[in-house]
């Protein structure tokens, strides 16, 4: 069978971390290509195998791109045609009908990166293209209930396929001070990492808050490492100015390294006020470090709170902070939880595991 991907685009990201895994992971009977709508993006340089892809270079209202995504899906002939996100699903539809509605049509909701502050429009707009497309899934159940919530579709309509994480890619660290050595990180400061790009729905603001609270009550003297990048760095760097946090603080940006820091690293925090499946998570466990996240979202359906790690109350920085000083002051909890975390990783979340989950469910939905 064939699968058709049709993406925004391939740059650095969580949702497209998730394609480049199928493409590379899916049995070999399944076939596939990837249509970008705008651009091809960097993370296309992972992919290993040969797959096609298309870059459709899509523009500002651009009414053609339906037509050039049909000519895509006759030429391909997929059996099944998976979009993702509100930013792909319209053109989609539309060019499914255009290309004779060849193969089925999936759509699936991947999360929140710009908030789910969303117009009502959307909600008319997906109930009317709900009715034209024969799948649906989420990658949580949370997003799954929130999205057929807001948009009045049947939320029995919706699968739910978790993503999964290599768990040989990420895993402890053999030697964690020959990895801080090279990473340049300090040999014995406990180290809590955030992997997040630095935007508003993953509220590193609320984050500096905590962390003002963490320093003036700890004497571990921890180093807050952030990786990503984004628009907010000038306004987060001022802050962190005015909080007077910057002999804890390290912002290096973007890395190809993460499975590096993640292994040095004692602890992940992760603030956001809102998360589908957080891939950051699940590379954490994988990592066996404890993670701290609020309880939003699909959090509480990766970390079981107490065990793998602590879920705050969102928008309570001082929440936040009680549970990173703890276990920045227990270091036999932190093994425990990260070992805890681990386990579950590779039980529930490993990449063959995520694999079977969508082989089975395209050759289900493809089915006659």
């Amino acid at each position: 069978m064939r699968v058709l991907h049709v993406v925004h685009g391939l740059p650095r990201g969580g949702l497209e971390n998730g394609v480049i895994n199928l493409l590379n992971g899916l049995p070999d009977d399944i076939e596939q290509a990837v249509a970008c709508l705008d651009s091809r993006g960097e993370m296309a340089d992972r992919i290993v195998r040969d797959i096609p892809i298309w870059v459709l270079d899509r523009q500002r209202h651009d009414w053609r791109l339906p037509f050039r995504l049909a000519r895509v899906i006759r030429d391909y002939r997929p059996d099944v045609v998976h979009c993702r996100n509100w930013n792909t699903w319209l053109d989609t539809v539309a060019a499914h009908r255009l290309a004779g509605r060849q193969g089925k049509l999936v759509w699936s909701f991947h999360g929140f990166a710009g908030g789910a502050d969303w117009p009502q429009r959307r909600a008319t707009i997906s109930r009317w293209l709900a009715r034209f497309t024969d799948g649906l899934f989420a990658v949580c159940r949370d997003s799954a209930q929130r999205y057929a919530d807001f948009a009045g579709i049947d939320v029995d309509r919706f699968r739910v396929l978790y993503n999964g994480v290599n768990v040989d890619r990420f895993q402890p660290g053999m030697d964690r001070a020959a990895l801080r050595a090279e990473l340049n990180l300090p040999p014995d400061r406990p180290i809590v990492l955030t992997v997040a790009s630095l935007t508003p729905v993953k509220d590193h603001a609320g984050l500096l808050r905590a962390m003002r609270d963490v320093v003036d009550r700890t004497e571990t003297n921890p180093l807050f490492l952030w990786l990503g990048e984004g628009a907010l760095r000038g306004e987060l760097e001022a802050l962190a100015s005015e909080l007077d946090l910057w002999a804890h603080l390290a912002m290096p940006g973007n890395s190809d390294r993460v499975p590096d820091f993640l292994a040095t690293a004692d602890v992940l925090v992760l603030p956001s006020r809102l998360e589908g499946m957080s891939n950051a998570i699940l590379e954490a466990m994988a990592s066996g470090l404890p993670v701290v996240a609020n309880r939003v979202g699909g959090n509480p359906e990766l970390v079981v709170d107490g065990e793998t790690g602590w879920l705050a109350k969102q928008g309570d920085p001082t929440d936040l902070a009680r549970v990173i000083g703890r276990l920045l002051a227990d270091p036999a909890e932190r093994g425990a939880m990260g070992e805890a975390g681990r386990r579950r990783a590779v039980d529930e979340f490993s990449l063959p595991a995520m694999m079977r989950r969508y082989a089975d469910y395209y050759r289900e939905v493809a089915a006659p």
